[in-house]
């Protein structure tokens, strides 16, 4: 049963469920890099911004067979704000325990200037 959220309109509650797995816990940052021009005081006179990325991390329980691997390119995710570009897996790691279910933990980077 989904949940009923009282007060606040516009509030997001939960996560979405990502292709062979239940996520329960998703992460996402905006990143950016900077080249700073300063004046012969080293004050900071002009600076540019580039090469936007977004460092994306989910976990959760695999339901069936989760094949995505290291290297793998995504198109979305069901609990990514970002869209469009490419999205290129970094890392994946299994967890395994006498008394868990198994688990997955994959960190990818959203590259938005990327077709």
């Amino acid at each position: 049963m989904p949940a009923t959220t009282i007060g606040q309109s516009g509030l997001s509650f939960g996560l979405s469920a990502e292709s062979g797995m239940l996520v329960q816990s998703f992460s996402e940052t905006r990143n950016t890099e900077k080249t700073e021009v300063r004046n012969a005081s080293g004050d900071v006179v002009g600076l540019a911004l580039f090469n936007q990325t977004d460092t994306l991390s989910w976990s959760g329980a695999i339901t069936g067979t989760y094949s995505t691997t290291a290297g793998a390119v995504l198109t979305t995710l069901a609990n990514a704000t970002s869209t469009g570009g490419k999205i290129v897996v970094d890392s994946v790691a299994f967890t395994r325990a006498p008394d868990a279910f198994v688990s997955v933990n994959v960190s990818a980077t959203r590259y938005p200037s990327m077709s």
